[in-house]
């Protein structure tokens, strides 16, 4: 079974690769375990839980967010919230398990050539 760590690294390598040119992307590191005083720190800094893996900047201002979940694990109630406010903001947002979803949801939003 693939991990959501190892999907997040080919997915990266696979838009290094094959993302058309000046777009840019970006994981948001808020997964792990820390300690109570390190999430503390985080949190006063902006970390916001729900916030999807990665982000992808687009053209004209947009910007996409792609959710990693390896198959069996779902989306918890934060994330589910923040998919709610890239919907009622307009910003695409997918949930992806595999590889292959991740293409193809890039190709449909116009990131890989």
């Amino acid at each position: 079974m693939t991990s959501e760590h190892s999907l997040q690294v080919r997915l990266l390598k696979k838009l290094d690769e094959e993302a058309k040119p000046d777009l840019f992307w970006f994981a948001i590191p808020n997964a792990g375990r820390r300690s109570l005083r390190m999430g503390a720190h985080m949190k006063h800094e902006g970390l916001k839980s729900g916030v999807a893996d990665l982000c992808i900047m687009l053209p004209a201002g947009r910007a996409a967010w792609l959710e990693l979940k390896k198959p069996g694990n779902y989306q918890t109630i934060e994330q589910k919230g923040f998919a709610a406010r890239c919907a009622r903001l307009d910003h695409p947002y997918a949930v992806v398990k595999t590889l292959e979803q991740a293409v193809s949801i890039l190709k449909e939003w116009g990131v890989l050539k």
